[in-house]
């Protein structure tokens, strides 16, 4: 049985790996998306929205929807934890959501010991998010455990800490976790503002 996921096109958002994300589901054609996804175990796959329509060749990341609340007019809340990595190969149908075929696409965990002081800068950056974000204690207790997981450390990086959605694409597009780790270090690292041809750099 070939491998399919149902797509989920939405402006400026994207999904990955072993990282949650809620949901509001309100247009029909995405409620009986939810459903099918869960009645037949296929996964949806979450990618930011083409002006072509065509998504062949897409990389991304899908998972199974669970719904956390469902309203008497059939919207739903939904979360979905990225649980594969793929790229759509074929278009498959639209009827009335896109079906496409895909094959998984595997990482390299290649992190090596010159990566644990980057490793905890990243993480350090993202626990002082969370003290903002997240009022809830037991919650940023919570996540703060999933931390422990550097794959799923890196992703929460790029998903909470970097605003542009190309610089999110290049990480989760990546196959190694280095070089998301240089990405998200480029992306968050110290900065210069040039001041003028005769002030000096400011270091940011």
């Amino acid at each position: 049985m070939e491998s399919k996921v149902f797509l989920f096109p939405l402006t400026n958002s994207l999904l990955l790996k072993k990282v949650t994300l809620p949901y509001h589901i309100f247009e029909p054609r995405y409620k009986q998306m939810v459903h099918d996804a869960i009645r037949l175990n296929i996964p949806v796959a979450v990618i930011p929205a083409s002006n072509s329509n065509n998504y062949q060749g897409s990389v991304c990341v899908a998972g199974v929807p669970q719904i956390l609340n469902s309203y008497p007019d059939g919207r739903l809340d939904i979360y979905i934890t990225g649980q594969i990595k793929c790229q759509l190969t074929e278009f498959d149908e639209e009827n009335p959501y896109k079906v496409y075929y895909y094959q998984p696409l595997k990482e390299l965990a290649d992190l090596s010991e010159e990566w644990v002081i980057e490793i905890e800068s990243l993480k350090r950056f993202l626990i002082h998010w969370a003290t903002k974000f997240l009022p809830d204690p037991l919650q940023r207790k919570a996540f703060g455990q999933s931390l422990k997981d550097e794959e799923t450390l890196i992703n929460y990086c790029a998903l909470f800490l970097i605003e542009d959605l190309e610089v999110k694409k290049q990480i989760m597009e990546s196959s190694q976790l280095s070089q998301k780790v240089q990405l998200l270090s480029r992306a968050l690292g110290p900065k210069e503002i040039s001041l003028g041809p005769f002030m000096p750099k400011l270091k940011l």
